[in-house]
């Protein structure tokens, strides 16, 4: 029988989450921190459906806290188990069962040291090869 309400209580602050829609990972979530300062967290955490718990299965490493985070809309399962992230870039992350790497970064700002923080952004259902952007400076 399953509880009502579960429970998850990350070790920092959470900012972003996102759920995971691949019918081969059910109850999975994406956590993203939010630590005042440059080192921040992703943290992927699953339902133990033994115990009926949350846990953390995998953390990661984010520059800065993710304004945004979000599986690729795959309701099949057929694409490869990627999360973007956003804040200072979008970046793409491969999932795998021990480790999460990154898969690109995307910068289109090729003329400065300077980078507008991405504010959030949407990966499109149809096509899951597109993903639109906002920017804090009012671009999209």
């Amino acid at each position: 029988k399953r509880k009502e309400i579960y429970k998850y209580e990350a070790p920092w602050t959470v900012y972003a989450m996102n759920w995971s829609v691949r019918p081969d990972k059910r109850f999975r979530l994406a956590l993203g921190s939010f630590v005042e300062e440059y080192n921040n967290k992703v943290q992927l955490v699953g339902l133990d459906e033994e115990s009926s718990e949350f846990i953390c299965r995998n953390t990661f490493d984010h520059p800065y806290p993710t304004t945004k985070l979000m599986w690729i809309p795959d309701t099949k399962g057929v694409y490869p188990d990627l999360l973007a992230t956003s804040g200072d870039y979008l970046r793409v992350w491969r999932v795998g069962e021990t480790e999460t790497r990154l898969e690109c970064l995307l910068n289109n700002n090729k003329n400065s040291d300077f980078c507008a923080p991405l504010t959030s952004f949407d990966w499109n259902e149809v096509d899951p090869y597109l993903l639109g952007t906002s920017s804090i400076d009012t671009t999209c």
